[in-house]
Formats: C-alpha cells, sequence, structure tokens
C-alpha cells in the first residue's frame, strides 16, 4: 500500500470516531430522548458515517493514486 494512500487511511478512521463519538454519543445518551430515539440515532448515525467516510476514502484514494 502507498505510504499516502495508508496516512489517509488512519486519517479517515480518526475522522470517523471522532464523528461518532462526537456527534451521535450526545444525542443517544440524551436523557429526553425516547428509545425508539436513541436506537434511531445510534443506527443509522453509524451506518450513514461508515457509509460516508468508506466513500470518500474510496474517491480520495482514487485521486491519490492517478496523481
Amino acid at each position: 500500500m502507498n505510504k499516502k494512500v495508508k496516512k489517509l487511511k488512519y486519517f479517515m478512521i480518526i475522522l470517523a470516531c471522532i464523528a461518532i463519538f462526537g456527534t451521535i454519543l450526545p444525542n443517544v445518551f440524551d436523557p429526553n430522548e425516547t428509545l425508539a430515539g436513541k436506537i434511531s440515532i445510534a443506527t443509522f448515525g453509524i451506518v450513514g458515517t461508515c457509509l460516508l467516510f468508506s466513500i470518500m476514502y474510496y474517491i480520495v484514494k482514487k485521486a491519490i493514486l492517478r496523481g
């Protein structure tokens, strides 16, 4: 694996963790939220974050390998 691609991979993992711990978990631990709301936030937030960052990783990786 290219050194730049490896750095990109680690950077994207760190950004995904920050996104999950910084935005999704505080909403899940909100005491005013219902159980169904917490499950919905956790499920769609984590799945959406993983999809978003995997798509971004794939696009940026292609750009790095081309240029």
